[in-house]
Parts: C-alpha cells; sequence; structure tokens
C-alpha cells in the first residue's frame, strides 16, 4: 500500500519539481509551452507566451487588431492577418501573416530569429521547438492529440523501450550500439548514449507509471518513477520522462530526462 502511495505521489509531484535533462544536469530548466501549432506544415507559437518569457512586454489593442511588442530597444507592431510588421516604423514581413487562434496570437516560428534575434532549432521528427535567447531557453511543443488505441505505442512496446533504456543506462559493455539499439532509439538518443557512454543514471526502472501521452500522431512520451531511498519523514524519487516519435510506423525512444525530488510520508 505505501509503495502503490508513494507511486501515485510521485507522478503528480513531477510537474513540481525541478527537471534535470539527461545526460547532465541543467542549471535552470528550459521553460515548456504546450499549445504550438502545426499549420499548412508550418509551425506556429503562441506570441504573448513566448515574447513575455524572453523580456518583452506584449500590449494588445483589441480594436485595431494590433499587438505591439517591446524588447529593450526594439519596437514591433503587428497587425492580425498581416504579414507585415513594422520594426522602428521600418517594414518587414513575415511567410504567413499573425492569426488568431482560441483567441491566441500565433506566429510563425520563423519570427522570433527573424524579429527578436533568437536562435531557433526545429525538431521535425519530434515536432517541438526550442528557442534560445540572451540565456533563456523556451521549449515550444505542439499541442497534444487524442489518438485511438491503434495509433498509440502498445503496451508491450513501451515495456521493451523500457527495458533497453535500462541496458542503455551503461554502454561499457557493448562493441555495436548504434546497430544493437537502433530498433528501439533513434539516431538522436543513440549519439547522445555513444557520446556520454550512457545514460547520467543507472537505475533500473520497471513498467511505465504511464500508458503513454501523445502530441501528435508521430510524437509522445511515457514516465517511470522509483523510490532510491527513505527514512521516517521523506521519500526520495527519481523520474524519467521519455520522448517517443513513430519513425516509418514504429515507436522509437528519441530523447530522455530525468527529475530528482523527495515527498513527505505522510503521517510522519
Amino acid at each position: 500500500m505505501l509503495k502503490k502511495f508513494t507511486l501515485g505521489l510521485m507522478a503528480a509531484a513531477v510537474l513540481a519539481v525541478p527537471a534535470l535533462s539527461a545526460p547532465v544536469f541543467a542549471a535552470d530548466r528550459p521553460i515548456e509551452l504546450n499549445n504550438g501549432k502545426l499549420k499548412d506544415n508550418r509551425m506556429l507559437i503562441p506570441l504573448r507566451d513566448v515574447a513575455q518569457h524572453m523580456g518583452a512586454v506584449v500590449e494588445w489593442n483589441q480594436q485595431l487588431q494590433t499587438i505591439e511588442i517591446q524588447k529593450d530597444d526594439i519596437e514591433m507592431l503587428l497587425t492580425i492577418n498581416s504579414k507585415k510588421v513594422l520594426v522602428h516604423q521600418a517594414e518587414t514581413e513575415l511567410d504567413v501573416p499573425a492569426q488568431l487562434i482560441n483567441n491566441t496570437t500565433y506566429v510563425p516560428l520563423r519570427f522570433v530569429s527573424q524579429i527578436l534575434g533568437a536562435d531557433v532549432d526545429w525538431n521535425s521528427y519530434g515536432q517541438v521547438a526550442t528557442i534560445t535567447l540572451e540565456g533563456k531557453q523556451l521549449v515550444v511543443y505542439v499541442e497534444p492529440v487524442k489518438l485511438l488505441a491503434a495509433e498509440k505505442a502498445s503496451a508491450a512496446r513501451l515495456k521493451q523501450l523500457s527495458d533497453k533504456l535500462n541496458e542503455a543506462a551503461d554502454v561499457s559493455s557493448l562493441k555495436q550500439i548504434r546497430t544493437y539499439f537502433k530498433p528501439y532509439f533513434t539516431d538522436r538518443l543513440i549519439n547522445v548514449i555513444i557520446q556520454n557512454k550512457g545514460l547520467e543514471y543507472h537505475y533500473t526502472f520497471k513498467d511505465p507509471v504511464t500508458s503513454g501521452s501523445y502530441r501528435t500522431k508521430t510524437t509522445g512520451s511515457f514516465l517511470q518513477s522509483l523510490d532510491i531511498g527513505h527514512d521516517a519523514w521523506e521519500t526520495e524519487f527519481i523520474m524519467r520522462d521519455t520522448k517517443i516519435i513513430k519513425v516509418n510506423g514504429i515507436w522509437k525512444a528519441d530523447s530522455v530526462s530525468f527529475t530528482k525530488g523527495k515527498i513527505p510520508i505522510s503521517g510522519a
């Protein structure tokens, strides 16, 4: 009973504990947004959320349908359904117009690099954008979708990926690492494992705590938690968050991140 209660708390606590990306700990966890959109094969990002997290001030004019953004000495003005952007009164143009979707203004991903000067990385397999500006980093995921059971990774496949990740924690005894893991991991994850000679932690995780969540028809993730120690007052745990993608109809692990934390024992 205590073990089941602890695992439940761990799963709930993952959103409240700073996460650390494998294979090394990061000083500051990137800010994650889950409301990106894919439209006509273009990644659209929520303008206000991204701009404000990058330190900009955003003002919306309902009557004129315009958005004014100020960042340091940069001033810009966008208009809904228009490709034109005024930057210090000089006109430039986006590849697609700013648009309102469910009362949120969206602009193409290219906007933050073209106008704000941010570095942008787009992972087409994972359908996730990483935006970096002045030491701040945002990760924008495409908004989750609902899939039919047949479209999801099966419980057996998730268990298989979990077992292979356990093996990948320490690859010192493996000679053909890429060949061995290719049926289960993407080249991206295999490269990380080879470069770092395994994953950061050597714990053996058991069955996934979740049955998987999906952002698109080809991207998802699953969580696992493990009790790694406790005393009379609290339990220490670690969680493994595995991002998965479907490549040529096969679900593979694409990246792994870890969260460590402690939770008080009820009644202590």
